[in-house]
């Protein structure tokens, strides 16, 4: 069985069986991949030097999926960063938990993306050593955002191209992609008033709370779905900006 190693981040942990367990990791040379762990829940630590947990960084050996085979199969892992520290607050960890949720939604199997896995382990450790969860966050999303090719536009209405004024509400629609500006807003159902704040573009203390509820809603549409995480964290981040 021919096997490759790479680095990986732990996504998602999911029961197979007694013993086995399908992972799902965000590799830095081979993109998502979705493997099975024999034998990983018997305790037998032979191939896995310290077990496997949610949002840790490693050393991947693996073996991809062969024929008509949907998963690969898990053959080593190597523990790296445990990323301790997102264990030390509710917001860091349920940031942590989001940044990992939109990975193994939104991303495709095997497409790798060198730049986004960089992008997702900076944000975490980022988190783990207690940043201010917020702008991590926000930032992460605008870099996934434009990893799949759906960055929003932002600066000028995505109906007429006109940039609209500064200090005045417009409007932003995810099945259009971005910004729409008062003229154009009423040929629109789906949308969601976007404050003035950030039709400015300005990313403060402030209003970056808001900045994650927009990227959210964007994030949602492209899913079709809502992410388990995103109400909690949410609420987080609010709370976090009032105290």
């Amino acid at each position: 069985m021919a096997t490759r190693t790479d680095d990986a981040l732990i996504l998602r942990l999911t029961e197979f069986s007694e013993s086995s367990q399908i992972v799902t990791l965000l590799t830095r040379q081979a993109g998502l991949l979705k493997l099975i762990a024999r034998g990983i829940r018997r305790g037998t630590r032979t191939r896995f030097a310290s077990g496997l947990d949610l949002l840790e960084i490693g050393e991947l050996t693996f073996a991809p999926p062969r024929g008509d085979a949907q998963l690969g199969t898990l053959a080593g892992w190597a523990q790296r960063d445990a990323l301790r520290g997102l264990r030390g607050s509710a917001t860091a960890l349920y940031g942590g938990l989001y940044v990992a949720e939109l990975l193994s939604v939104l991303l495709e199997e095997q497409d790798p993306a060198p730049a986004l896995f960089d992008d997702a382990v900076s944000a975490l450790r980022e988190l783990a050593t207690g940043a201010a969860a917020a702008p991590v966050v926000v930032r992460f999303q605008r870099a996934l955002l434009s990893a799949i090719g759906y960055a929003p536009a932002l600066d000028r209405c995505v109906s007429c191209g006109h940039t609209p004024p500064r200090g005045i509400d417009a409007h932003f629609s995810a099945s259009a992609g971005g910004l729409i500006c008062r003229d154009c807003e009423l040929h629109y159902v789906e949308k969601r008033r976007l404050g003035a704040s950030l039709v400015a573009g300005d990313l403060t203390t402030s209003n970056v709370a808001t900045w994650f509820e927009l990227f959210d809603y964007y994030l949602t549409y492209l899913a079709a779905r809502e992410f388990r995480t995103s109400q909690v964290l949410g609420q987080l981040l609010t709370e976090n900006r009032r105290s």
